[in-house]
């Protein structure tokens, strides 16, 4: 999915070194193994991993210290699968010029709903700021986050309602400024980070630093609190967030009579379902339908196939809960 987002992006750089990838620690070597050509100096590590707040924080003051606050800049997750780049690619387009003469806004890409999902945020379209063709800027006229199946099925009804993609664009100016008026302690503890990186020996404490932010999204830290909000439309894009086991049923095309299956799987009068097991084990269904379930070393998982994306939900609270700290 990092090389397919590469890929998306790729041409509309002006130069190959003003794409960076952002990830945590533990995922530096895999990056660097699969991409082995990808510039290290290009690589922002986030020492442990603390939600896209801190982590967008970072990535800007790297950015803005490399490039000056000036540039616009695209912050776009890899998990997202998108069915039309090229149609992405004007969208992107469309946004840095809109930014260019509206450098106070940020703006977040919206994509029609083409079903209900109750793990994703909506936006509302407000006032139209400028249209070209099927692609159009709105400004966000209100935020929906995780509604329950009904509103879903409201909200989709009214027209007005997007998937919110959790990609956003922004001059590094204005992304700063909000920092440093939302969330001071973020941007300065960042900064010094940026500074303790350019000495040697300085790992321990930059980490040290990191660890002590508070874990918190982007949404959480800046978005939910700027008025000055906008975002981008195009009729011609299809969108997913390929971190949720329905999403992967529905794009994959099924293998086993209308079910998804991996490994050892008979599925006997079982329909619709996405069942992902280990090779050398058994899984045997009998009379579902429409059901996830995913069976590995350590974790058994089990949900309506709806339901699937708030997985989330359960890890986090499986962590407050002292028994069952031994299974994580």
């Amino acid at each position: 999915m990092i090389g397919d987002t590469i890929d998306r992006v790729t041409p509309l750089l002006k130069n190959k070194s003003d794409l960076f990838i952002s990830v945590n620690e533990t995922m530096k070597k895999r990056l660097k193994k699969n991409f082995p050509k990808f510039p290290i100096k290009n690589i922002i590590v986030e020492p442990v991993s603390k939600n896209t707040g801190p982590a967008i924080c970072l990535e800007s003051v790297i950015a803005a210290d490399r490039f000056g606050e000036e540039e616009i800049v695209a912050s776009l997750p890899s998990d997202d699968y998108i069915s039309d780049a090229k149609a992405f690619q004007e969208l992107l387009v469309l946004t840095e010029n809109f930014l260019k003469d509206n450098p106070e806004y940020i703006v977040t890409p919206g994509i029609k709903p083409n079903y209900p999902d109750t793990g994703y945020s909506y936006i509302k379209s407000g006032k139209n700021l400028m249209k070209a063709g099927d692609q159009a800027i709105f400004t966000v006229a209100s935020w929906v986050e995780k509604p329950d199946w009904d509103y879903c099925k409201e909200l989709i009804a009214s027209g007005l309602f997007y998937y919110h993609t959790g990609i956003y664009v922004w001059k590094l100016k204005t992304i700063l400024g909000l920092f440093q008026k939302h969330q001071p302690e973020m941007l300065a503890a960042c900064r010094k980070m940026l500074a303790l990186s350019k000495k040697k020996n300085q790992t321990e404490k930059v980490k040290k630093i990191y660890t002590g932010l508070e874990k918190m999204s982007i949404e959480t830290a800046i978005t939910e609190k700027t008025k000055k909000i906008a975002m981008s439309v195009s009729n011609r894009i299809g969108w997913s967030d390929l971190g949720k086991w329905h999403i992967i049923k529905d794009l994959l095309p099924p293998n086993n009579g209308d079910n998804l299956t991996r490994g050892g799987v008979f599925p006997f009068d079982t329909t619709d379902c996405l069942i992902y097991g280990p090779k050398n084990k058994l899984i045997a269904t009998l009379g579902l339908d429409d059901l996830v379930i995913v069976d590995t070393e350590d974790a058994l998982f089990v949900c309506p196939k709806e339901r699937s994306g708030e997985v989330k939900k359960i890890v986090e609270e499986l962590k407050k809960k002292k028994e069952y700290k031994k299974y994580l």
